[in-house]
């Protein structure tokens, strides 16, 4: 017994769906009888055909900044009113929505007038694999994903902290204003929208402008996506570690010039600085026009530590005078020594001459007590005095030297630090402001 009842039930739900296909066949069937879809729906008293365009975007996949392309996943949605695709639900066992192959009726021919991808753009490719719902009351609806490639003007100034407003201009290709107009809101729909690694996503806004070709008008809408980037990583990996081998060069001014190693450790700063620029030269946006407040400042630390390195060959070359017989002029020890010597707050280098002079009588009457003296060793003895004699000569010019060096030294290593310190907040304001425009 209730075998039999699942059986007629079964029956009955068959012979409703069969009934339901043939409705609608024979629905379609009566609406594309006379259709032709080369003929655009044109309403009564000579009106225009009104297509609404509303974009929801997905997720932002990448910014070109080389080729200037952004690439974008959205959700296009199309709505019209075909008065042609109208019929009476009750006529049709009670159907009031039918599913409609894209090539069997017509369809506005929108387009992405800033289309980068050369033909693949929503007119001619994800269009096709979608049907179109239509309604009892002629209204006709698409809604169908795509990935398009639109071109966008990259401004790079403040990389990292850029923001890039790229315009998505649909339009329609061969219906002006007098047979299609396009319409839709301000605002697109960002509540599906899945964040970028590398961008933020500002806002989408919706505008409507003519576009005027050959005295004749057509309706455009225009998407504008305004992105910002993310600045932690590239702050973290580009801007942080040259700025600390910039203030690592400063390191080589506190080295004594009879150190020796004041040059090597410049020259192997600039070394490590320009490798690290050659790494990571292809992060950078290729831009040129503007250029890149990022790549400017690289620029002038790469300069400043050429500087270092020249600062520090002269200081160097100073200090070694000495050794060839060079006499401290007296302009030279009038400026360097006294001025500019007594203005960085330098020990006098004759307090240091007289204490070396006093030390060196020291050490001599030291040895004269504890030293037996012969014959031979009076006269050598003798002959080390009339040498010492002439030593105080000597140290005095060494001594000299090395404060002029000193002098220098400090001067250039306070004139770096605070060069390179206006250089490095000069471009953190910069920055900032480019961040918060």
């Amino acid at each position: 017994m209730m075998l039999s009842v699942l059986v007629s039930l079964v029956c009955v739900i068959a012979v409703l769906v069969s009934r339901a296909q043939a409705s609608k066949g024979n629905l379609l069937g009566s609406l594309l009888e006379s259709y032709q879809k080369e003929v655009y729906p044109r309403p009564g008293n000579n009106q225009t055909v009104e297509v609404t365009l509303d974009l929801a975007i997905r997720q932002v996949v990448d910014l070109a900044e080389t080729k200037q392309i952004l690439r974008t996943n959205l959700w296009i949605r199309l709505n019209w009113t075909d008065h042609r695709l109208q019929w009476n639900p009750s006529s049709f066992d009670g159907t009031y929505v039918i599913h409609v192959p894209l090539d069997r009726i017509w369809t506005p021919d929108v387009t992405l007038y800033d289309d980068a991808a050369f033909g693949s753009n929503v007119a001619l490719s994800e269009r096709k694999f979608h049907h179109l719902k239509v309604a009892s009351d002629g209204r006709v609806t698409q809604r169908f994903p795509t990935v398009v490639s639109s071109i966008c003007g990259v401004d790079a100034t403040y990389f990292p902290f850029d923001k890039q407003q790229c315009p998505l201009q649909f339009g329609l290709w061969l219906h002006d204003d007098d047979m299609v107009t396009l319409r839709s809101d301000h605002t697109g729909d960002t509540a599906s929208y899945l964040e970028n690694a590398e961008w933020y996503l500002n806002g989408l806004k919706a505008e409507k402008k003519p576009y005027l070709y050959n005295g004749v008008v057509y309706s455009t809408i225009t998407y504008t996506v305004t992105i910002q980037r993310r600045p932690v990583f590239f702050m973290l990996t580009l801007f942080f570690p040259c700025f600390l081998l910039s203030i690592m060069s400063i390191l080589g001014f506190f080295l004594p010039p009879a150190s020796g190693e004041k040059v090597g450790v410049e020259v192997t700063l600039l070394l490590s600085l320009t490798v690290f620029l050659f790494l990571t030269i292809d992060t950078l946006p290729p831009n040129s026009e503007p250029m890149p407040l990022l790549c400017v400042y690289f620029v002038l630390v790469i300069i400043m530590a050429t500087t270092s390195c020249i600062l520090a060959v002269l200081v160097q070359r100073l200090y070694l005078k000495h050794r060839q017989g060079w006499k401290v002029p007296p302009l030279v020890r009038t400026v360097i020594i006294h001025w500019l010597g007594r203005l960085l707050l330098m020990k006098s280098p004759h307090v240091l001459r007289n204490q070396t002079d006093e030390d060196l009588k020291t050490e001599r009457v030291q040895n004269n007590e504890t030293e037996p003296e012969s014959a031979e060793s009076s006269e050598g003895h003798r002959v080390v005095r009339d040498n010492g004699d002439k030593t105080p000569d000597s140290t005095a010019e060494y001594h000299d030297w090395l404060i002029i060096a000193s002098i220098l030294d400090r001067f250039f290593l306070i004139l770096y630090t605070i060069i390179s310190i206006v250089i490095s907040t000069a471009f953190l304001i910069q920055f900032s402001v480019g961040a918060h425009s």
